[in-house]
C-alpha cells in the first residue's frame, strides 16, 4: 500500500492577507527541522513539529483572532486524501484547509468563481474604486458567513447584501439593521480581517468585541 506523502496548505497571511498554496512534504520535516509556512511577503504563517512522524504538531498563526493556535494530528490526518479545514479555536471559523493539492485548489476555485460571477453581474472591475480589495473583501465575508459570523442581534438573520463602488451594506430584512464594510483600502481589508464576526447594528458598523467571541460560536444563518 502507498502512503501519502506530501500535503498542500491553503492559509491567509496575517500580515498581508494573501491566500496561497504551500506544499509540505513528509520528508521535509524531522525532529530537528520543523516544516515552515512561509507567506511570500516573508511572514512565517506557521510550524509544523514532529518527534516521531506518528504524530505531528501544527501551530498556526490565526487572521481571525491574531492568536497561534496549535493542533495535534496524526500522520494519517495531516497527509488525508481529504480535505481537512482548520478552524479557529476561539471563533470555530475556518481561518485555512490542508489537504491533496487538486481538492483544496477545487473549494478555493469555487469560492473564486461564485465571486468573479457576481462582479461581472455588477458592471465588471471598473465598477469598484479598488477590485482587488473589494475581491478580497467579498471572498473574506463569505467565509465568514458560511461559519455563521455574520448574524443579527433579532435572531431572523434574514440578511442581504448590497454592493456599492467603495464598500458593501449588510441589511437585515426583518428589522433593517444594517452594517456598513469600507472596501477601498488595504486599511479597509485588514481591519475586517482583524474581527472576530460581524454583528448588524441599527445604525453603521458593529463588530464584536473579542471577549464575547465564545458567546458568539454557536450562531448559525437561518436566510429563510
Amino acid at each position: 500500500m502507498l502512503l501519502p506523502t506530501d500535503t498542500v496548505i491553503a492559509l491567509r497571511c496575517p500580515e498581508c492577507g494573501r491566500l496561497e498554496l504551500f506544499h509540505l512534504s513528509r520528508f521535509a520535516i524531522s525532529k530537528q527541522r520543523p516544516g515552515r509556512v512561509i507567506c511570500s511577503c516573508g511572514v512565517e504563517k506557521a510550524k509544523v513539529l514532529t518527534r516521531d512522524h506518528a504524530a505531528y504538531t501544527f501551530e498556526v498563526c490565526c487572521t481571525i483572532c491574531d492568536l497561534r493556535h496549535s493542533y495535534r494530528l496524526s500522520g494519517k490526518k495531516l497527509y488525508s486524501s481529504e480535505v481537512t479545514p482548520l478552524l479557529c479555536l476561539e471563533t470555530g471559523l475556518e481561518l485555512g484547509s490542508m489537504g491533496p493539492r487538486d481538492k483544496v485548489r477545487a473549494a478555493i476555485q469555487t469560492y473564486q468563481e461564485e465571486l468573479e460571477a457576481l462582479i461581472d453581474e455588477l458592471g465588471g472591475p471598473n465598477y469598484f474604486s479598488n477590485p482587488d480589495v473589494m475581491f478580497e473583501v467579498l471572498n473574506y465575508l463569505q467565509e465568514m458567513a458560511d461559519e455563521g459570523g455574520i448574524f443579527c442581534p433579532c435572531g431572523k438573520n434574514r440578511i442581504e447584501l448590497e454592493v456599492l463602488p467603495d464598500r458593501l451594506e449588510l441589511r437585515c430584512k426583518n428589522c433593517e439593521r444594517i452594517s456598513t464594510i469600507y472596501a477601498e483600502t488595504e486599511q479597509d481589508l485588514l481591519y475586517l480581517q482583524e474581527l472576530p464576526a460581524i454583528e448588524l447594528a441599527r445604525y453603521g458598523f458593529c463588530s464584536l468585541e473579542r471577549t464575547t467571541r465564545s458567546k458568539k460560536k454557536g450562531i448559525k444563518r437561518d436566510n429563510k
